[in-house]
């Protein structure tokens, strides 16, 4: 039997006879050769031991735990040459001899001079190599062979130099040599040998296998070993910083410059690894990396490294925080990746990897948390939506413009939704600074967002009119042969950018004096107690954004405040008075110490008080008239000044008139759709939205309130002088898509959004008494053409969306249900014949009624049948006719022109 019965797998059974079992026999044969004293055998000669008393015994366990001590006496004692370990701390084995085995002990003796003698010459890094040639290596790490994992962990070699190399330090140097060779302009494999440094003395192999493919498979296999799910491999890197840093150190290698590069996937395979398996070791690893920003973003353009980053980030959660966030937050990773946003300096697609970041960042900070992977609001988001991050990206959409603009108008929008704050954890209108003192982990306030943007709107918006009267742009041809000027990114993405600041204007806290002024306090609280600048005994140096309070340190007797002008002011001269600085912030000359604690406290007692008086709610009526406008304008919410800003800049009105220019982009109809959808859904009685209602009913009369005339353009279709929403918009739409018809024989494809945008406006005057909005919208809802359209064309229309495709109607099932009715839905096969259940509508009660089934048309009760689109047109033709006279005839008359009927016939 075997002295080193290591050739086991997990579970306990021997495994058959392989070259890495023989490879690890010689070597821990050699071994034990080296550590035992000179003239002694080792056991793989001795085949056993004797104990004190003269008994000895074969035992399989005692041996691998003879083998465990031996490496780790090797692994403890690595100063150590290999002759100066002693190997007398094994235990003896003990077992009762026999003659026979006393005859084959005298035998042993006598090969005492014959056995070989071995010098740490021979305990050079062939066994390493021939371990990694062998096809079996990683199914044995598999199999969790236990003699091959103390080999790799804890074994060692000598060079030439008779240096001592572990085993585990060898396989790193070899990882990093091998991506030394790689090659970057090399299609197939990216390798090429350097040296022969790794040549096997495998003849055959070097025969079969080219260098550069033996680099590639050399550092795979490597890899698989360390990004292998074995404790031991992982608690041994993890217990060596050096052997971390090697591997870390391929972040920087010259040859990880593409996502195809084989460097990154061997990066990522091990790092991935380490992080999942010794997760709260591994971010104490990565806490010590000052330069962790910079060297990620240098790869901002591998996906898998930004995957990698953040993975990190998901680590660092509300209930377990591992301080990932915070690091890079100090290392400033929100603006340095803002930067990437420059037209000139970086391309479309390096501008796409970073709002794809960014935006991911957004999502697994959420406020309201959908799965396992989110980390909540965070410090990250939060400089993301603080006033210099802000700025840097107003200044992008204005002065970059292109790529730069979509992509940072796309994390604005996600950084909107992702922090909607009706349904943040904490509410700032119900909460106090001491019944929830500020963390690093409170909701996103988005206050600062919506007024810089407020302030940048009309900027912003003068970028879709230059471009629409930017004669120079190319036109291009659709398939219908109709020449067009392309839409483009710009304008589409500014304009969901106005949605979504809408939707943040609609906010509660945006609609609420208190919430910014209690933001404005948090905020401080966060910069003054949880910022690593905050006070201590020796030192104080706080920075807000009210004010700036330091110590001197060179004279601790002496306090030093800077108060509003910057002025020193010596409180030795102030006779012991408190000078409070803005918010409460004291500062004495009776102690030369001031505690956190009393920083706090002081902080708290200032600014824990009632916040001011909210809005006033109340609205008179009519809502819409000079003294509710000047009461809202002149101490606006957030939410207001958003609002004031579109109707002063006379924004709604020009994006519906663009809303007809592009009859065929679904996604611009869908965004404008949206706006018009929330304005007809916002509240009336409350906020600047019922002035916004009005300026789309009527534009002339919204002057009033606008110390802005309208721009008039050169565009006669942009002309918005006479604007109003149901002439200039929905009829002008429906009259554009009759014509098209005619000539087509199919509608514009703006008419699903423009029959919606029809419905939400006869559901805002059915909803409302809209006289007590304003008399002006009363007005023009009783205009006679919108009338004839809203009962009769539009009626028509939701009639014939109503039907069921393939036909059928909706009936109530019984129980109170409106469910759809099929024709021919019950078949009998017997005598062929169909019947529909609808053949009984009087037995269960069904009366007929066309506006049964609350509101849903039983078209099957209708007189005429609507069936198809060309059927409507047909209709909605005789009518246009039958106006069109009705209007020539009104006009004749009232110019006094009389039209003659046909001669009279002759008769002979």
């Amino acid at each position: 039997m075997s002295a080193w019965p290591f050739g086991q797998n997990s579970s306990g059974t021997t495994t058959g006879p392989s070259l890495i079992n023989k490879t690890l026999d010689e070597y821990f044969h050699v071994l034990e050769h080296l550590q035992l004293p000179e003239g002694q055998l080792p056991p793989s000669v001795q085949r056993c031991n004797v104990d004190g008393d003269g008994n000895d015994y074969d035992d399989d366990e005692t041996e691998n735990n003879n083998s465990n001590s031996l490496l780790n006496t090797i692994h403890e004692n690595e100063p150590m040459v290999a002759h100066e370990i002693s190997a007398t701390n094994r235990t003896p084995l003990k077992r009762d001899r026999t003659g026979d085995e006393d005859d084959e002990r005298e035998k042993h003796d006598e090969d005492k001079d014959k056995a070989p003698v071995y010098g740490i010459h021979d305990l050079d890094s062939r066994f390493i190599e021939k371990i990694l040639i062998d096809s079996e290596l990683l199914n044995e790490l598999n199999r969790q062979n236990n003699k091959l994992l103390d080999f790799l962990c804890y074994g060692i070699f000598y060079d030439n130099s008779q240096s001592k190399i572990p085993n585990l330090q060898f396989l790193i140097d070899q990882l990093i040599i091998c991506c030394d060779s790689i090659d970057p302009n090399d299609n197939d494999i990216s390798l090429i040998p350097k040296d022969d440094q790794f040549l096997s003395n495998d003849a055959d192999k070097i025969e079969t296998e080219s260098q550069s493919t033996k680099f590639l498979n050399r550092a795979t296999i490597i890899s698989e070993i360390f990004s292998s799910d074995i404790w031991l491999i992982t608690e041994t890197l993890m217990k060596h910083k050096p052997y971390l840093d090697k591997i870390w150190s391929l972040l920087i290698h010259p040859n990880f410059n593409s996502e195809k590069s084989p460097i990154v996937s061997i990066f990522i395979k091990i790092n991935q690894n380490l992080l999942f398996s010794k997760q709260d070791d591994y971010l104490q690893f990565i806490l010590t990396h000052n330069t962790l920003v910079d060297d990620v973003l240098n790869h901002i353009d591998i996906s898998m490294i930004m995957d990698f980053l953040l993975k990190l980030i998901g680590s660092d959660r509300i209930d377990s925080p591992t301080g990932i966030i915070t690091l890079l937050t100090r290392q400033q990773m929100i603006p340095k990746l803002l930067q990437f946003l420059n037209n000139d300096q970086y391309g479309s697609d390096v501008q796409a990897y970073v709002g794809d970041f960014l935006k991911a960042i957004i999502a697994i900070s959420a406020n309201a948390p959908l799965d396992d992977v989110s980390v909540g609001p965070n410090d990250l988001t939060r400089e993301l939506a603080s006033p210099q991050a802000i700025d840097m990206l107003t200044n992008i959409m204005i002065r970059e413009r292109g790529a730069a603009l979509n992509i940072a108008v796309s994390v604005v929008i996600e950084l909107i939704r992702k922090n909607n704050s009706d349904y943040d954890q904490i509410n700032l209108l119900t909460t106090t600074l001491r019944e929830n003192p500020p963390t690093d982990r409170d909701p996103i306030y988005l206050g600062y967002l919506l007024r810089r943007f407020t302030q940048c709107l009309p900027e912003l918006f003068q970028i879709i009119l230059d471009i629409e009267l930017d004669d120079s742009l190319p036109t291009r041809e659709n398939q219908l042969g109709e020449t067009f000027k392309p839409l483009g990114f710009e304008r589409f993405k500014i304009v969901e950018l106005i949605a979504e600041l809408l939707h943040c204007s609609n906010m509660g806290l945006m609609n609420s004096m208190r919430a910014e002024r209690i933001a404005q306090k948090r905020d401080q609280y966060r910069e003054l107690f949880l910022q690593d600048n905050c006070i201590t005994n020796s030192n104080i140096h706080m920075v807000s954004t009210l004010h700036r309070l330091s110590i001197n340190e060179d004279d601790t007797n002496d306090v030093i405040v800077s108060n509003e002008n910057n002025n020193v002011i010596d409180d030795n001269d102030n006779n012991n008075k408190n000078i409070n600085i803005n918010n409460g912030i004291p500062a004495t000359s009776q102690s030369s110490k001031i505690t956190k604690e009393e920083q706090l406290e002081n902080f708290l007692n200032e600014n824990n008080g009632d916040e001011g008086e909210e809005v006033d709610e109340s609205f008179d009526i009519p809502y819409v008239k000079d003294t509710q406008n000047e009461k809202l304008r002149k101490s606006p919410t957030i939410g207001d000044y958003y609002k004031i800003s579109l109707y002063d800049n006379y924004i709604i009105p020009r994006i519906l008139l663009l809303f007809l220019k592009y009859p065929w982009n679904n996604f611009w109809h869908n965004v404008i759709f949206d706006i018009i959808q929330q304005i007809f859904n916002g509240r009336m009685d409350f906020s600047y939205n019922s002035f916004l209602v009005y300026s789309l009913f009527d534009i002339k009369g919204a002057n009033q309130f606008n110390n802005m005339e309208p721009k008039q353009t050169s565009d006669e279709q942009l002309d918005i002088s006479n604007f109003k929403i149901t002439t200039d918009f929905i009829l002008r739409g429906y009259q554009n898509s009759y014509r098209f018809y005619d000539t087509k024989n199919m509608n514009l494809g703006f008419m699903g959004h423009l029959v919606l945008i029809a419905e939400e406006v006869v559901k805002f005057s059915k909803l409302y008494k809209v006289e007590l909005i304003s008399p002006d919208i009363f007005k023009c809802l009783q205009d006679e053409d919108w009338q004839y359209y809203s009962e009769e064309v539009l009626n028509d229309t939701r009639m014939m969306y109503s039907k069921i495709l393939g036909g059928g109607t909706y009936v109530e099932d019984g129980n109170g249900n409106i469910i759809p009715q099929l024709p021919n839905s019950s078949y009998n096969g017997d005598d062929d014949s169909s019947h529909s259940l609808g053949d009984n509508d009087n037995d269960n009660g069904i009366n007929g009624d066309e506006n049964m089934g609350g509101g849903l048309v039983n078209v099957e009760s209708l007189e005429e049948q609507l069936s198809t689109e060309s059927d409507l047109h047909f209709k909605l033709k005789q009518m246009l006719i039958s106006r069109s006279r009705a209007d020539v005839d009104e006009a004749n008359e009232k110019n006094g022109v009389i039209i003659l009927g046909p001669p009279p016939t002759s008769t002979d």
